[in-house]
């Protein structure tokens, strides 16, 4: 397998282009700048779409260099609502559509032609409104549309605020929707936050944002009648029954070989993965959950060829790979930190080739050089930057052994997320791939 490009979200004013290794590291390649709240990003042929969720816009990138990553911003326009959160398009490809979750103010849901370079226009946008509130007087005092997803003929729109889901008939030839019966209503309270089509049973699955549950509906083979078979709990029950934990679920997708639908519980800081059953009494049983190793996990997805699973938590700024092998429906992250020690006469030219040969295939690595003081050691990045400075947390004695205890518990102190720690000199080569192993092996009895 080669390597991988993915962009990522921020929330703040950056995309990242980052690069997937075959063997599961993670490597930034790109930074694009971009308007407030880059929450939802949508690519459709050569474009990408952008919500600007801080300052209601959507933006239109053009996809330059897929390898590299590179975007130029093509066009801005007004979402038409507050808080745009969700994009998607339609079957034809001649219509975009926007969740506006309206935090601050309107909340709707709106349909903009494409035009013939597929720039959406806001000449001829049709607006929708839910009326309506929940139980939740801080998060349901009206309307939040949450989730706009075109399936087959219909649009399907989630309604946080009105604990609703709602199915309209879409017309692609002017961009009119109609709602098809009644709103669908979850549990008062739930919050329905996103949907998921499953592609080869007739199921449709819900994960609620509000109360931690997921529904599980039955559909006709026109995909407009819903029928409830199950709500089930995201979380565990010791987690439930802790009152100073907070838990809201994000995201849910399938896995590459659809037997199993995965869900994150932010707050509870894991993915909960279902067994799907053939049995229509308990359609979803838990299969076991996942720790994210961060904090508040927003979004994840699996790459192209099923082999890895990315985890993005929000809160601790984090970007987790996992190994998925679908033969034993296992899970597994093996994360490299390779730390470098140098001197300040050899730290540019050295270190410059460390990063052109193999470091770079390191998921990070830093270099460490001790100052003149015998009680400081700095730390660069792989650009050669400074990025911290730290006393010696014992009484420098000058070993080989002493100099690598002290530099653990340094990287302890500030790099601690990692599975492996790799030790090496700045003249050494190092074939990184050998070291990324599932489970710990000893090299040698004595050194």
């Amino acid at each position: 397998m080669s390597n991988q490009t993915f962009l990522i979200g921020t929330g703040v004013e950056s995309i990242y282009a980052c690069n997937l290794t075959s063997n599961g590291q993670l490597q930034l390649l790109n930074e694009i700048k971009c308007g407030k709240g880059s929450s939802w990003l949508l690519p459709r042929n050569d474009l990408l779409y952008v919500v600007n969720a801080q300052i209601d816009k959507i933006e239109i990138f053009t996809i330059d260099d897929r390898i590299q990553g590179k975007l130029t911003l093509k066009n801005t326009i007004s979402s038409m609502g507050n808080g745009p959160c969700s994009l998607d398009i339609d079957s034809t490809g001649k219509w975009l559509a926007v969740a506006n979750y309206g935090s601050q103010g309107i909340s709707n849901f709106v349909v903009f032609p494409l035009n013939n370079s597929n720039l959406p226009e806001e000449k001829d946008a049709q607006i929708n409104t839910i009326d309506g509130h929940g139980p939740n007087s801080d998060r349901q005092d009206h309307s939040h549309c949450h989730q706009v997803l075109f399936h087959q003929d219909y649009l399907y729109v989630t309604d946080l605020g009105t604990d609703t889901l709602n199915v309209y008939h879409f017309n692609d030839a002017n961009g009119n929707v109609s709602l098809v019966g009644n709103r669908i209503k979850t549990e008062a309270g739930a919050g329905p936050r996103h949907i998921i089509f499953h592609p080869n049973k007739s199921l449709v699955f819900l994960c609620n944002e509000l109360n931690s549950t997921t529904n599980v509906y039955r559909i006709n083979a026109s995909c407009e009648q819903f029928e409830c078979l199950q709500t089930i709990k995201t979380r565990r029950q010791e987690d439930e029954n802790d009152s100073t934990k907070e838990n809201y679920p994000a995201e849910l997708q399938f896995t590459p070989d659809d037997k199993y639908l995965l869900v994150s519980n932010r707050g509870d800081e894991n993915l909960v993965i279902f067994n799907i059953n053939e049995n229509n009494n308990e359609i979803l049983s838990i299969k076991e959950h996942l720790d994210c190793r961060g904090s508040f996990t927003r979004y994840f997805t699996f790459d192209p060829t099923g082999t890895f699973l990315l985890i993005a938590n929000q809160k601790s700024n984090n970007l987790i790979c996992f190994s998925y092998n679908k033969d034993n429906d296992d899970y597994y992250r093996s994360r490299l930190f390779c730390f470098i020690l140098t001197s300040q006469s050899n730290l540019e030219n050295r270190s410059r080739a460390i990063y052109e040969t193999w470091g770079h295939r390191c998921g990070r690595f830093v270099f460490i050089t001790r100052l003149n003081s015998s009680t400081s050691y700095t730390i660069y990045d792989n650009q050669y930057k400074y990025l911290k400075e730290d006393q010696l947390s014992i009484q420098y004695i000058p070993t080989l052994s002493n100099k690598v205890r002290s530099t653990l518990l340094f990287l302890n102190k500030y790099y601690s997320n990692y599975d492996w720690y790799f030790k090496a000199d700045d003249d050494t080569y190092i074939i990184v791939e050998n070291l990324l192993t599932r489970e710990p092996f000893q090299l040698s009895n004595r050194f």
